[in-house]
């Protein structure tokens, strides 16, 4: 018993010291403007049923600039989580999309769409919004949220299926309930697009 108590301690220990690095790795990281966001006109636009992908889009916005928007409902989802889940569900089932208020992105070069997954796929308020826009000559990049899970080429076809954008770059995923350290996350995401 003792032996494997020490056994645990030892792989605590390790395990905080590889927390302990990866915080002051990430802590010192500094961001470097990707090329082709240089002299670009920039929209974030996201949709965020409980807070969390706003939280990102805010800070992706004070590290890249451009202008901030939220896909808003025509019609709110219910309050209650159940009867949103259930709604959902049928809404999926039918391929029905849900009427959003318009969003001009005409003026932009790069659009930068963050979402939540919902059954493994974009949440439907994006769909809508990604079907009721031309996207020819702009580039895509996705911010994904998710609690339950999501790939990121599938997300890559669903835009590209949605869409006639003329780049659709690899999206940042980050977990919804574990958010630490989200801004050095993103600084490190947009830095490998360099």
């Amino acid at each position: 018993m003792e032996y494997f108590l020490y056994i645990m301690y030892i792989i605590l220990f390790l395990l905080s010291m590889i927390v302990i690095l990866k915080i002051i790795t990430l802590k010192n990281i500094i961001y470097k403007e990707p090329k082709f966001l240089s002299d670009k006109k920039i929209l974030i636009v996201y949709y965020s049923n409980g807070g969390n992908t706003k939280s990102v889009g805010e800070k992706l916005c004070s590290i890249v600039g451009g202008d901030l928007k939220e896909i808003e409902l025509i019609e709110k989802y219910p309050k209650n989580i159940f009867k949103m889940s259930k709604l959902v569900r049928k809404q999926i089932t039918k391929t029905h999309l849900p009427k959003i208020a318009s969003i001009d992105i005409s003026l932009y070069d790069v659009i930068f769409v963050g979402f939540p997954i919902w059954a493994f796929s974009i949440s439907l308020s994006v769909k809508s919004f990604l079907k009721d826009n031309n996207f020819e000559n702009k580039i895509i990049i996705p911010f994904v949220t998710f609690s339950g899970g999501g790939d990121r080429n599938k997300v890559i076809n669903e835009i590209n299926y949605y869409t006639n954008a003329k780049k659709v770059v690899k999206p940042l995923f980050l977990f919804e309930n574990g958010f630490f350290l989200v801004r050095e996350q993103i600084i490190k995401w947009l830095n490998r697009m360099q």
